[in-house]
């Protein structure tokens, strides 16, 4: 089996994917009332900021929950060296897989 790690630039882009304004499952979850989705290509700054608008939005508890924690280890990529900057963003890459979850949870 072989298995290739994603690279930093491409869990940027899943974290963002999960956002997109026509096809994330975020953007649904969150209704017409929610955030606006992100554009392809939007940065770090800007799935930041969209994983702590969601957050706020009107989604489940446990959703919120997880999307806060993605946004706060996808905020310490953007302060942190290179070194550090790919854990966090698995970390909060985890964060919205978990959130994922949770929303598939509690669909009928």
């Amino acid at each position: 089996m072989n298995e290739q790690r994603l690279t930093a630039p491409e869990l940027v882009e899943e974290l963002r994917s999960s956002m997109d304004a026509t096809t994330g499952w975020i953007p649904a979850l969150a209704g017409v009332k929610g955030p606006n989705g992100l554009p392809e290509g939007a940065g770090l700054t800007e799935v930041v900021g969209a994983l702590r608008d969601f957050a706020a939005a009107d989604v489940p508890a446990s959703v919120a929950r997880q999307l806060e924690r993605a946004a706060e280890s996808a905020a310490s990529a953007l302060a942190g060296d290179n070194s550090s900057r790919y854990g966090h963003l698995g970390t909060a890459y985890a964060y919205v897989l978990q959130a994922r979850r949770s929303a598939s949870e509690l669909a009928p």
